[in-house]
């Protein structure tokens, strides 16, 4: 519940470290992304040891402060009025011909972190986590290390939420502390319940039906939220764990051969 907020750390130190420190904008990315992650490991360690609910709640709290913070401490981050902004992208010292170029830029990062997190998810510390997720208790029985993993995925989370909070800031070129209110949250957390639980392609596409459903019903403002909240319902009720492993677990019943009937001598 607190992505919203790495979000942001990463799209205001990759702004503030352009402009006013004057470093290159693919470095100022890459130090928001860890400086999130820096606080995320920070911040995972004394929440690693609270329940599920609890922990919900946590990192509410700390979305909601971050946010109070980046709205008042406007002097940094230029709160809510005028906000702040950001030069042109230019990749150590060349400056990119056109705005949309930055598209391709975007599109590589997506790839690469696809690439990571697809990896780590197949990895020793993919399968722990996996093993976390289905019973904390009997993973720390096998000797997984419960709270050091949990702190890594939490660091990770941020990490990525911070490197696409300073791609973001290279998107807008402008932007306020109302980009990363609670609403942004709760938009995340849709994305992982529409697209996928444990797929990284769930998460790519939950991501665009929230971007891109907006937009086709842009001329129904009034029912934009009741359509939003339907969907919610409808996918949590009818494939609780996300479009794509619900396709995958359809396409596996169609598709599988019934087993071959054995000749009785």
């Amino acid at each position: 519940m607190a992505q919203a907020a790495f979000v942001g750390i990463g799209a205001y130190t990759a702004a503030l470290a352009t402009d006013r420190l004057h470093l290159d904008h693919t470095f100022s990315i890459l130090l928001g992304g860890l400086l999130a992650m820096t606080v995320g490991w920070l911040l995972s360690r004394p929440l690693s040891r609270l329940s599920e609910l609890y922990l919900a709640m946590a990192t509410l709290a700390f979305g909601i402060v971050t946010y109070i913070v980046f709205a008042n401490v406007s002097v940094i981050t230029g709160g809510l009025d005028p906000g702040i902004t950001i030069s042109r992208f230019s990749i150590f010292g060349y400056r990119l011909p056109r705005s949309n170029d930055f598209f391709w830029v975007c599109w590589g990062a997506l790839v690469l972190s696809a690439f990571i997190a697809s990896n780590l998810a197949s990895s020793k510390t993919g399968r722990a986590l996996r093993a976390l997720k289905m019973s904390e208790a009997a993973a720390a029985s096998v000797g997984i290390a419960v709270v050091k993993e949990k702190a890594f995925v939490f660091a990770m989370g941020a990490f990525f939420a911070g490197l696409s909070g300073g791609l973001f800031a290279n998107v807008s070129r402008s932007f306020n502390a109302a980009s990363f209110n609670f609403n942004y949250s709760i938009d995340l957390l849709m994305m992982v319940i529409i697209g996928s639980l444990s797929r990284v392609s769930g998460a790519i596409l939950g991501a665009l039906i929230i971007t891109l459903l907006p937009m086709v019903l842009d001329n129904f403002e009034h029912g934009k939220t009741l359509f939003f909240g339907i969907l919610i319902i409808v996918i949590i009720r009818f494939a609780p764990e996300g479009l794509i492993d619900t396709a995958v677990k359809l396409a596996v019943r169609l598709f599988r051969r019934p087993p071959s009937a054995q000749k009785v001598s």
